[in-house]
Protein backbone atom coordinates (compact mmCIF):
# COMPACT_ATOMS: atom_id res chain seq x y z
CA UNK A 1 0.00 0.00 0.00
CA UNK A 2 0.58 3.81 -0.96
CA UNK A 3 1.08 6.74 1.80
CA UNK A 4 2.20 10.23 1.71
CA UNK A 5 3.15 12.62 4.48
CA UNK A 6 3.17 16.22 4.98
CA UNK A 7 5.01 17.33 7.83
CA UNK A 8 4.06 21.26 9.07
CA UNK A 9 6.45 22.94 11.55
CA UNK A 10 9.86 22.71 13.41
CA UNK A 11 12.81 20.64 12.23
CA UNK A 12 12.19 17.86 15.48
CA UNK A 13 9.06 17.20 13.35
CA UNK A 14 10.99 16.72 10.19
CA UNK A 15 12.76 14.28 11.87
CA UNK A 16 10.10 12.46 12.98
CA UNK A 17 8.38 11.89 9.81
CA UNK A 18 11.45 10.33 8.67
CA UNK A 19 11.26 8.29 11.62
CA UNK A 20 7.62 7.31 10.16
CA UNK A 21 8.34 7.02 6.83
CA UNK A 22 11.38 4.74 7.85
CA UNK A 23 8.71 2.47 9.93
CA UNK A 24 6.16 2.38 7.10
CA UNK A 25 8.58 1.75 4.41
CA UNK A 26 10.07 -1.24 6.76
CA UNK A 27 6.40 -2.83 7.03
CA UNK A 28 6.32 -2.74 3.07
CA UNK A 29 4.37 0.56 2.80
CA UNK A 30 5.64 2.77 -0.36
CA UNK A 31 5.98 6.24 0.07
CA UNK A 32 4.63 8.95 -2.73
CA UNK A 33 5.19 12.51 -3.39
CA UNK A 34 1.68 12.71 -4.90
CA UNK A 35 -1.56 12.38 -1.93
CA UNK A 36 -4.01 11.45 -4.78
CA UNK A 37 -2.56 8.61 -5.07
CA UNK A 38 -1.81 7.20 -1.56
CA UNK A 39 -4.28 4.91 0.15
CA UNK A 40 -3.10 6.69 3.86
CA UNK A 41 -2.45 10.49 3.96
CA UNK A 42 -0.71 11.17 6.73
CA UNK A 43 -0.05 15.07 8.74
CA UNK A 44 2.51 15.65 11.08
CA UNK A 45 1.50 18.59 13.11
CA UNK A 46 2.49 22.36 14.43
CA UNK A 47 0.79 23.31 17.34
CA UNK A 48 3.06 26.48 18.27
CA UNK A 49 1.25 28.68 16.30
CA UNK A 50 -2.39 29.15 15.59
CA UNK A 51 -1.36 29.70 12.21
CA UNK A 52 0.27 26.50 12.05
CA UNK A 53 -2.83 24.73 13.21
CA UNK A 54 -5.41 26.78 10.48
CA UNK A 55 -3.05 25.85 7.81
CA UNK A 56 -3.26 21.76 8.79
CA UNK A 57 -7.05 22.27 9.34
CA UNK A 58 -7.46 23.87 5.79
CA UNK A 59 -5.77 20.32 4.08
CA UNK A 60 -7.87 18.24 6.80
CA UNK A 61 -10.73 20.03 4.81
CA UNK A 62 -9.53 19.82 1.55
CA UNK A 63 -8.73 15.75 2.32
CA UNK A 64 -11.80 14.67 3.92
CA UNK A 65 -13.93 16.22 0.61
CA UNK A 66 -11.78 14.64 -2.31
CA UNK A 67 -12.31 11.31 0.66
CA UNK A 68 -15.95 11.97 0.35
CA UNK A 69 -16.54 12.54 -2.70
CA UNK A 70 -13.98 10.88 -5.01
CA UNK A 71 -12.21 8.27 -2.76
CA UNK A 72 -14.50 6.62 0.08
CA UNK A 73 -11.35 4.05 0.68
CA UNK A 74 -8.84 6.98 1.29
CA UNK A 75 -7.62 6.80 4.97
CA UNK A 76 -6.48 9.76 6.60
CA UNK A 77 -3.87 10.27 10.25
CA UNK A 78 -2.97 13.04 11.83
CA UNK A 79 0.09 13.00 13.90
CA UNK A 80 2.27 15.23 16.21
CA UNK A 81 1.51 17.96 18.72
CA UNK A 82 -2.00 19.00 17.32
CA UNK A 83 -2.84 15.14 17.87
CA UNK A 84 -1.22 15.30 21.70
CA UNK A 85 -3.10 18.32 22.16
CA UNK A 86 -6.47 17.66 20.95
CA UNK A 87 -6.90 14.02 21.01
CA UNK A 88 -10.61 12.81 20.66
CA UNK A 89 -11.63 16.68 20.01
CA UNK A 90 -10.11 15.92 16.48
CA UNK A 91 -12.71 12.96 15.67
CA UNK A 92 -15.19 14.91 16.95
CA UNK A 93 -14.49 17.77 14.30
CA UNK A 94 -13.23 15.99 11.47
CA UNK A 95 -15.51 12.36 12.03
CA UNK A 96 -13.32 11.31 8.54
CA UNK A 97 -10.45 10.96 10.58
CA UNK A 98 -8.91 7.58 10.67
CA UNK A 99 -6.07 8.23 12.98
CA UNK A 100 -5.08 10.81 15.65
CA UNK A 101 -1.63 9.85 16.86
CA UNK A 102 0.33 11.89 19.50
CA UNK A 103 4.29 12.92 19.76
CA UNK A 104 4.68 9.81 22.51
CA UNK A 105 3.66 6.67 19.96
CA UNK A 106 5.69 7.07 16.94
CA UNK A 107 7.36 3.49 17.66
CA UNK A 108 3.86 1.95 17.19
CA UNK A 109 2.97 4.58 13.88
CA UNK A 110 2.92 0.94 11.56
CA UNK A 111 0.75 -0.53 14.35
CA UNK A 112 -1.54 2.16 14.41
CA UNK A 113 -2.25 2.48 10.80
CA UNK A 114 -2.39 -1.13 10.37
CA UNK A 115 -5.62 -1.08 13.10
CA UNK A 116 -6.69 1.87 11.10
CA UNK A 117 -7.35 0.43 7.96
CA UNK A 118 -10.25 -1.10 9.95
CA UNK A 119 -11.52 1.20 12.78
CA UNK A 120 -10.88 4.54 14.00
CA UNK A 121 -7.77 5.23 16.43
CA UNK A 122 -7.08 7.68 18.61
CA UNK A 123 -3.42 7.09 20.51
CA UNK A 124 -2.41 10.49 22.76
CA UNK A 125 -1.03 8.35 25.50
CA UNK A 126 2.29 9.69 27.18
CA UNK A 127 4.42 6.36 26.86
CA UNK A 128 8.07 6.85 26.89
CA UNK A 129 9.18 4.43 24.02
CA UNK A 130 12.55 4.39 22.56
CA UNK A 131 12.23 6.44 19.34
CA UNK A 132 14.40 4.24 16.57
CA UNK A 133 16.86 6.56 14.16
CA UNK A 134 15.17 6.89 10.59
CA UNK A 135 16.69 5.94 7.48
CA UNK A 136 19.38 8.10 5.85
CA UNK A 137 17.08 9.67 2.53
CA UNK A 138 19.55 8.48 -0.92
CA UNK A 139 21.88 11.37 -1.67
CA UNK A 140 21.43 13.35 1.73
CA UNK A 141 24.49 15.35 2.25
CA UNK A 142 23.21 16.70 5.43
CA UNK A 143 20.60 15.38 8.45
CA UNK A 144 19.11 15.54 11.44
CA UNK A 145 19.80 13.66 14.67
CA UNK A 146 17.73 14.18 17.36
CA UNK A 147 19.50 14.05 20.95
CA UNK A 148 16.53 14.59 23.21
CA UNK A 149 12.65 15.34 23.79
CA UNK A 150 10.84 17.84 25.28
CA UNK A 151 11.39 20.94 27.42
CA UNK A 152 10.95 21.65 31.32
CA UNK A 153 11.30 25.80 31.21
CA UNK A 154 7.43 26.60 30.33
CA UNK A 155 8.48 29.50 28.67
CA UNK A 156 4.62 31.19 29.58
CA UNK A 157 3.92 31.34 25.38
CA UNK A 158 4.88 28.34 24.66
CA UNK A 159 2.67 25.01 24.92
CA UNK A 160 5.99 22.73 23.76
CA UNK A 161 6.64 21.25 27.22
CA UNK A 162 2.38 20.21 27.25
CA UNK A 163 2.71 18.64 24.00
CA UNK A 164 5.95 17.06 23.43
CA UNK A 165 6.59 16.68 27.63
CA UNK A 166 9.52 16.76 30.03
CA UNK A 167 13.26 16.50 28.68
CA UNK A 168 14.42 13.24 28.34
CA UNK A 169 18.10 13.23 26.28
CA UNK A 170 19.30 9.82 24.55
CA UNK A 171 22.21 7.96 25.68
CA UNK A 172 25.95 9.17 24.20
CA UNK A 173 26.21 5.61 22.95
CA UNK A 174 23.11 5.87 20.47
CA UNK A 175 23.46 9.24 19.20
CA UNK A 176 27.18 8.73 18.02
CA UNK A 177 26.06 5.15 16.37
CA UNK A 178 22.96 7.09 14.63
CA UNK A 179 25.29 9.76 13.73
CA UNK A 180 28.24 6.70 12.17
CA UNK A 181 25.64 5.18 10.90
CA UNK A 182 24.55 8.24 9.16
CA UNK A 183 28.24 9.21 7.63
CA UNK A 184 28.85 5.54 5.76
CA UNK A 185 25.86 6.49 4.30
CA UNK A 186 27.02 9.36 3.24
CA UNK A 187 26.10 12.11 5.18
CA UNK A 188 28.89 14.96 5.61
CA UNK A 189 26.69 17.08 8.44
CA UNK A 190 24.60 16.31 11.03
CA UNK A 191 22.50 18.91 12.89
CA UNK A 192 21.63 17.90 16.30
CA UNK A 193 18.04 18.30 17.90
CA UNK A 194 16.52 19.53 21.34
CA UNK A 195 14.09 21.89 21.91
CA UNK A 196 16.58 23.13 24.19
CA UNK A 197 20.26 21.20 22.94
CA UNK A 198 22.16 22.77 25.66
CA UNK A 199 20.37 20.77 28.81
CA UNK A 200 21.15 17.63 27.15
CA UNK A 201 22.09 15.44 29.60
CA UNK A 202 22.64 11.62 28.53
CA UNK A 203 24.07 8.58 30.92
CA UNK A 204 26.03 6.09 29.24
CA UNK A 205 25.01 2.62 28.85
CA UNK A 206 28.59 1.90 29.73
CA UNK A 207 29.37 3.23 32.56
CA UNK A 208 26.08 5.01 33.66
CA UNK A 209 27.97 8.59 33.57
CA UNK A 210 25.97 11.27 32.78
CA UNK A 211 27.48 13.39 29.59
CA UNK A 212 26.45 17.41 29.02
CA UNK A 213 26.19 18.67 25.85
CA UNK A 214 29.59 20.10 25.08
CA UNK A 215 31.16 16.47 26.07
CA UNK A 216 28.27 15.25 23.38
CA UNK A 217 30.00 17.38 20.55
CA UNK A 218 33.69 15.98 21.26
CA UNK A 219 32.47 12.81 21.45
CA UNK A 220 30.59 13.26 17.83
CA UNK A 221 33.70 15.23 16.53
CA UNK A 222 35.61 11.99 16.90
CA UNK A 223 33.09 10.46 13.92
CA UNK A 224 35.52 9.82 11.09
CA UNK A 225 34.28 11.14 7.60
CA UNK A 226 32.46 13.64 9.44
CA UNK A 227 32.46 17.21 8.10
CA UNK A 228 30.75 19.46 9.72
CA UNK A 229 28.21 19.32 13.51
CA UNK A 230 25.68 21.75 13.62
CA UNK A 231 22.88 22.44 16.73
CA UNK A 232 19.85 23.88 17.55
CA UNK A 233 18.19 24.87 19.44
CA UNK A 234 19.88 26.83 22.53
CA UNK A 235 18.18 28.17 25.46
CA UNK A 236 19.91 31.52 26.60
CA UNK A 237 20.37 30.89 30.41
CA UNK A 238 21.93 27.14 29.56
CA UNK A 239 24.37 28.75 26.99
CA UNK A 240 27.99 27.58 29.15
CA UNK A 241 31.04 29.11 28.94
CA UNK A 242 32.29 25.30 27.73
CA UNK A 243 29.46 25.13 25.17
CA UNK A 244 31.19 28.07 23.84
CA UNK A 245 34.61 26.89 24.20
CA UNK A 246 33.69 23.44 22.33
CA UNK A 247 32.19 25.81 19.57
CA UNK A 248 35.44 27.58 19.31
CA UNK A 249 38.18 24.67 19.43
CA UNK A 250 36.06 21.71 18.15
CA UNK A 251 37.09 21.65 13.94
CA UNK A 252 34.35 20.11 13.25
CA UNK A 253 31.00 21.88 15.11
CA UNK A 254 30.18 24.68 12.74
CA UNK A 255 30.47 28.97 13.90
CA UNK A 256 26.72 29.33 14.02
CA UNK A 257 24.27 29.63 17.30
CA UNK A 258 20.49 30.16 17.53
CA UNK A 259 19.75 31.80 20.54
CA UNK A 260 16.24 33.13 20.52
CA UNK A 261 15.59 36.61 22.77
CA UNK A 262 12.19 36.47 22.31
CA UNK A 263 12.11 39.66 23.68
CA UNK A 264 14.84 43.14 24.32
CA UNK A 265 12.29 44.19 27.20
CA UNK A 266 13.23 42.76 30.74
CA UNK A 267 9.59 43.53 32.08
CA UNK A 268 8.13 41.20 29.13
CA UNK A 269 10.87 38.42 29.64
CA UNK A 270 9.74 38.58 32.89
CA UNK A 271 6.35 37.67 31.74
CA UNK A 272 7.65 35.45 29.35
CA UNK A 273 8.82 33.36 32.15
CA UNK A 274 12.50 33.67 30.19
CA UNK A 275 14.82 33.17 32.92
CA UNK A 276 17.18 35.73 32.06
CA UNK A 277 17.40 39.53 31.19
CA UNK A 278 18.20 42.04 28.03
CA UNK A 279 21.20 42.43 30.16
CA UNK A 280 22.40 38.63 30.56
CA UNK A 281 21.22 38.65 26.97
CA UNK A 282 24.07 41.16 25.50
CA UNK A 283 26.80 40.09 27.67
CA UNK A 284 26.35 36.14 26.45
CA UNK A 285 26.63 37.71 23.24
CA UNK A 286 29.23 40.17 23.57
CA UNK A 287 31.28 36.53 25.33
CA UNK A 288 30.58 34.54 22.41
CA UNK A 289 31.75 36.76 19.61
CA UNK A 290 35.03 37.63 21.65
CA UNK A 291 35.84 34.38 21.92
CA UNK A 292 34.38 33.00 18.52
CA UNK A 293 34.93 36.38 16.35
CA UNK A 294 33.34 34.35 13.31
CA UNK A 295 30.28 33.27 14.57
CA UNK A 296 27.08 33.95 12.98
CA UNK A 297 24.00 34.39 15.52
CA UNK A 298 20.08 33.98 14.39
CA UNK A 299 17.45 34.41 16.85
CA UNK A 300 13.85 34.06 17.56
CA UNK A 301 11.46 36.97 18.31
CA UNK A 302 7.93 37.37 19.22
CA UNK A 303 5.84 40.64 18.68
CA UNK A 304 2.12 41.62 20.38
CA UNK A 305 2.81 39.49 23.57
CA UNK A 306 0.30 40.25 26.23
CA UNK A 307 1.02 44.30 27.89
CA UNK A 308 3.55 44.83 25.50
CA UNK A 309 3.44 48.79 24.15
CA UNK A 310 5.43 50.81 22.14
CA UNK A 311 7.98 51.51 25.06
CA UNK A 312 8.65 47.42 25.02
CA UNK A 313 8.03 46.69 21.43
CA UNK A 314 10.73 50.03 21.13
CA UNK A 315 13.46 48.12 23.24
CA UNK A 316 13.11 45.02 21.46
CA UNK A 317 14.13 47.47 18.06
CA UNK A 318 16.90 48.78 20.11
CA UNK A 319 18.02 45.58 21.02
CA UNK A 320 17.82 44.23 17.66
CA UNK A 321 20.01 46.95 16.24
CA UNK A 322 22.83 46.57 19.01
CA UNK A 323 23.38 43.01 18.24
CA UNK A 324 23.01 42.83 14.50
CA UNK A 325 21.65 39.40 14.35
CA UNK A 326 22.80 37.51 10.97
CA UNK A 327 19.09 36.72 10.32
CA UNK A 328 15.99 36.35 12.64
CA UNK A 329 12.40 34.58 12.81
CA UNK A 330 9.86 36.89 13.92
CA UNK A 331 6.14 35.77 14.83
CA UNK A 332 3.42 37.13 16.33
CA UNK A 333 2.10 35.98 19.56
CA UNK A 334 -0.74 33.30 19.49
CA UNK A 335 -2.14 32.63 22.40
CA UNK A 336 -1.76 28.69 23.17
CA UNK A 337 -4.05 26.58 25.59
CA UNK A 338 -2.79 25.16 28.97
CA UNK A 339 0.36 27.93 29.03
CA UNK A 340 0.02 30.44 31.37
CA UNK A 341 0.33 33.39 29.17
CA UNK A 342 -3.40 32.04 27.71
CA UNK A 343 -4.87 33.56 31.03
CA UNK A 344 -3.56 37.21 30.00
CA UNK A 345 -5.19 39.57 28.05
CA UNK A 346 -4.57 39.21 24.09
CA UNK A 347 -4.26 43.24 24.03
CA UNK A 348 -2.26 43.75 21.22
CA UNK A 349 -4.47 44.14 17.77
CA UNK A 350 -4.03 42.08 14.91
CA UNK A 351 -3.72 45.38 12.99
CA UNK A 352 -0.47 46.39 15.66
CA UNK A 353 1.26 42.76 15.86
CA UNK A 354 1.69 43.34 11.86
CA UNK A 355 2.82 46.84 12.05
CA UNK A 356 5.46 45.66 14.41
CA UNK A 357 6.12 42.68 12.91
CA UNK A 358 6.59 44.25 9.29
CA UNK A 359 8.80 46.85 11.17
CA UNK A 360 11.14 44.30 12.28
CA UNK A 361 11.14 41.95 9.17
CA UNK A 362 12.29 45.81 7.54
CA UNK A 363 14.85 46.47 10.31
CA UNK A 364 16.26 42.82 9.91
CA UNK A 365 16.48 42.72 6.34
CA UNK A 366 18.59 45.71 6.48
CA UNK A 367 21.23 44.75 8.50
CA UNK A 368 21.23 41.01 7.20
CA UNK A 369 21.94 42.43 3.88
CA UNK A 370 24.80 44.88 5.83
CA UNK A 371 26.55 41.33 7.55
CA UNK A 372 26.09 39.55 3.91
CA UNK A 373 27.65 42.40 2.01
CA UNK A 374 30.54 41.78 4.06
CA UNK A 375 31.13 38.58 2.02
CA UNK A 376 31.14 39.47 -1.70
CA UNK A 377 34.44 39.93 -3.14
CA UNK A 378 35.84 37.05 -0.16
CA UNK A 379 36.57 33.12 -0.51
CA UNK A 380 34.32 30.91 1.84
CA UNK A 381 34.53 27.05 2.39
CA UNK A 382 30.93 25.84 1.18
CA UNK A 383 29.87 22.11 1.95
CA UNK A 384 27.78 21.53 -1.24
CA UNK A 385 24.37 20.03 -0.35
CA UNK A 386 21.95 19.98 -3.67
CA UNK A 387 21.35 20.86 -6.76
CA UNK A 388 20.14 24.71 -7.48
CA UNK A 389 18.72 26.02 -10.77
CA UNK A 390 22.45 25.25 -13.24
CA UNK A 391 24.64 25.52 -10.39
CA UNK A 392 24.71 23.98 -7.01
CA UNK A 393 23.26 25.16 -3.16
CA UNK A 394 25.19 24.81 0.05
CA UNK A 395 26.50 26.78 3.15
CA UNK A 396 29.25 28.11 4.75
CA UNK A 397 30.68 27.12 8.30
CA UNK A 398 28.43 29.71 9.66
CA UNK A 399 25.16 29.47 8.07
CA UNK A 400 25.15 31.83 5.22
CA UNK A 401 23.47 30.32 2.03
CA UNK A 402 25.49 30.24 -0.97
CA UNK A 403 24.70 29.50 -4.85
CA UNK A 404 27.58 28.15 -6.72
CA UNK A 405 27.92 28.79 -10.34
CA UNK A 406 29.46 25.45 -11.47
CA UNK A 407 28.57 21.96 -13.82
CA UNK A 408 30.82 20.18 -11.68
CA UNK A 409 29.86 17.17 -9.73
CA UNK A 410 30.16 18.86 -6.31
CA UNK A 411 27.57 17.13 -4.64
CA UNK A 412 28.90 16.32 -0.91
CA UNK A 413 32.22 17.95 -1.40
CA UNK A 414 33.75 21.05 0.56
CA UNK A 415 34.36 23.41 -2.06
CA UNK A 416 36.47 27.57 -1.76
CA UNK A 417 34.14 29.58 -3.39
CA UNK A 418 34.79 33.04 -4.73
CA UNK A 419 31.64 34.94 -3.82
CA UNK A 420 30.78 37.75 -6.55
CA UNK A 421 27.42 39.16 -4.87
CA UNK A 422 24.95 39.01 -2.36
CA UNK A 423 21.27 38.67 -3.65
CA UNK A 424 17.91 38.38 -1.29
CA UNK A 425 20.16 37.43 1.11
CA UNK A 426 21.65 34.33 -0.81
CA UNK A 427 25.28 34.77 -1.42
CA UNK A 428 26.25 34.27 -5.00
CA UNK A 429 29.59 32.86 -6.27
CA UNK A 430 31.80 30.41 -8.29
CA UNK A 431 33.85 27.41 -7.50
CA UNK A 432 37.59 28.15 -7.44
Amino acid sequence: MRFYIETYGCQMNQYDSRVVSSLLEREGWERIDEWKEADFILVNTCAVRQHAEDRVFSRLGIWGKYKREKKPSLKIGILGCISQKEGENLIRRFPYLDLVAGTFVIPKIPQLVKEALEHQVVAVEEELLEIPPPEIEEGAVTTFISVMRGCNNFCSYCIVPYVRGRERSRSPESVIEEVKKAVSEGVKEVVLLGQNVNSYRGFSVRDGRCVDFPELLKLVNKVEGLYRIRFATSHPKDLSDELIKAVKELDKVCEHIHLPIQSGSNRILKLMNRKYTREDYLRLVEKIRKEIPEVSITTDIIVGFPGEGEKEFMETVSLVKEVEFDSAYIFKYSPRPFTSAYSLKDDVSKEEKERRLNYLLQLQKSISKKKNDIYVGKEVEVLVEKREREGWFGRTRNHKSVIISSSLPLLGKLVKVKIVRNRKGILEGYFQ
